[in-house]
């Protein structure tokens, strides 16, 4: 007689276990960027406030090599690869601001391998665009505040909107936001006889950041998103609209991956996903 395999918890390489959950459960999957200390609310957030047993992996981001050159096909196609791996089915594929756009597409690609589609679940769900890579551009330099002169953080701010002027595409702007970060941090780290090592690390991960958020600038969000739920808070970006359905969520933007009300939003879709199957 054959004994079974025991289902597998360990996540492979591409994505991180932040709920194991009940082995014969299917898996719950979140694509977020996640970087520690981010003052937003994480999947780590809402993975507390789940239902237990349900097991929830996050993404992983590729090498940074890989990063640079990949575009958004690369990207799912990168994830899909690791969940195919593990032989484990896939009931829901959440994705949290521009990381909706790679949820749709993955659940796509994992379709082919199980029984049934996944569901798609967006969390204030938008598309990358110049005005939000700007911002972000200035979150990173205001974390640098403590060895940027204040010449330094103006002249950064001024380099963002000549960049933003410049380049219509996304893939472009990214580029050029990641030069100049690149080129500021290593004029302050050594101007303050910091390590150039830390000052690489920071603009290696600044680099990964906009890398993840241009490459998804190839995706669709009017056909990807037609059959996903949004959860939505009051300042949801507009191409929420395109989702098939749309829950509000009464939390604020920062705070929708550690709401209770998100948690219950997004139990009730999955419960509803799970009646599906069973029908």
């Amino acid at each position: 007689m054959t004994v079974p395999s025991p289902p597998l918890t360990t996540a492979p390489p591409a994505w991180k276990v932040l709920n194991e959950g009940a082995g014969t459960e299917p898996l719950v999957l979140a694509v977020d960027f996640a970087v520690t200390g981010r003052p937003e609310s994480t999947f780590a957030d809402l993975g507390r406030l789940l239902t237990p047993g349900t097991p929830l992996w996050e993404s992983r981001q590729p090498d940074p090599a890989s990063a640079r050159t990949f575009d958004g096909e690369d990207f799912a196609a990168h994830w899909a690869r690791g969940v195919r791996e593990t032989g484990r089915p896939v009931r829901a594929v959440l994705g949290y601001c521009v990381g909706g756009l790679y949820a749709a597409r993955l659940a796509e690609l994992l379709t082919d391998g199980q029984d049934d589609a996944p569901a798609v679940v967006l969390l204030d769900p938008e598309p990358p665009h110049a005005a939000g890579m700007a911002a972000d551009f200035r979150a990173a330099v205001a974390r640098l505040a403590s060895v940027l002169s204040p010449e330094e953080s103006a002249l950064a701010g001024q380099a963002a909107d000549d960049a933003v002027r410049q380049h219509a595409d996304v893939r472009g702007l990214g580029a050029a936001l990641t030069d100049v970060f690149a080129s500021i941090t290593d004029a302050a780290f050594a101007r303050a006889g910091l390590p150039a090592e830390l000052g690489d690390e920071l603009s290696g991960a600044y680099e990964a950041f906009v890398a993840y958020i241009a490459a998804a600038g190839a995706f669709d969000p009017a056909r990807l998103w037609t059959g996903a739920t949004a959860l939505t808070t009051p300042s949801a970006d507009p191409h929420a609209r395109y989702a098939g359905r749309v829950l509000p969520v009464d939390t604020r933007h920062e705070d929708i991956l550690r709401s209770p009300a998100t948690a219950e939003a997004l139990a009730g879709v999955l419960a509803g996903q799970r009646e599906r199957v069973r029908s």
